[in-house]
């Protein structure tokens, strides 16, 4: 599956012709403020010592930009594939009851059993209007992967975004006012000249529960599971 660089550059430039931004509480997290505690994924956890350490220089170039909150350490990540909110009963077209994650998470099992390992790079410097985040750079197995998901699970919640549009990254800060986008703009334009981040190997995926924080969402790993080796 090929690398999807003319899709990173249309979401750059996407962002670059931006007037407003999407701030913090017109996100998916504003929405666990009307009674909803908890929101299931699949994802890949960023703790590679060296990504890390590059993620943490990005950052430091973004912190006194008004209006932009960075994600703490804890909360970087890589989407796999989003499950749904979960609820017990699951009324919401958005939700999933505790069975139907038991069976999600066994479907999930069956299908990361046999895929094997590969490598992620952290890549440029990119934007979509709700973040700031690095792209991906994984030769599309991410993207494989999201596609095998749906395919295993045809009762899964499906989003816009998913399948031959999966886009993977990793999201780094938020946005809490437009103060700051020129020099935002301005900022993200010269740090997408750098040089990409290190590259790091993926050996497993994980199950986890987002539970809404004053900072950002806490993640509790309810499963992992390791790709075949």
């Amino acid at each position: 599956m090929p690398h999807p660089t003319a899709e990173y550059d249309a979401a750059w430039a996407r962002f670059q012709a931006l007037d407003r931004l999407i701030l913090g509480p017109e996100t998916l997290e504003s929405v666990w403020a009307h009674g909803r505690e908890r929101y299931a994924a699949l994802l890949i956890p960023v703790d590679d010592p060296a990504t890390v350490a590059h993620i943490h220089s990005v950052i430091g170039q973004l912190v006194d930009i008004p209006g932009v909150e960075p994600y703490p350490e804890l909360h970087w990540h890589i989407t796999v594939k989003g499950i749904g909110f979960v609820a017990d009963p699951a009324t919401g077209a958005d939700e999933v009851s505790p069975v139907d994650l038991e069976t999600v998470s066994r479907l999930a099992a069956d299908v990361l059993a046999s895929q094997p390992p590969f490598e992620v790079r952290a890549g440029r410097v990119n934007a979509f209007a709700e973040v700031v985040l690095l792209e991906v750079w994984d030769g599309g197995r991410v993207r494989e992967l999201n596609t095998r998901l749906l395919e295993a699970a045809p009762g899964i919640i499906r989003q816009p975004f998913d399948g031959p549009r999966f886009l993977p990254h990793i999201s780094v800060a938020r946005f809490s006012s437009n103060e700051g986008l020129p020099r935002l703009k301005a900022v993200l334009a010269e740090l997408r000249q750098s040089d990409p981040g290190p590259s790091f190997a993926v050996s497993h995926v994980d199950l986890v529960s987002a539970h809404l924080s004053a900072a950002a969402p806490t993640l509790e790993r309810l499963h992992r599971y390791e790709l075949f080796r």
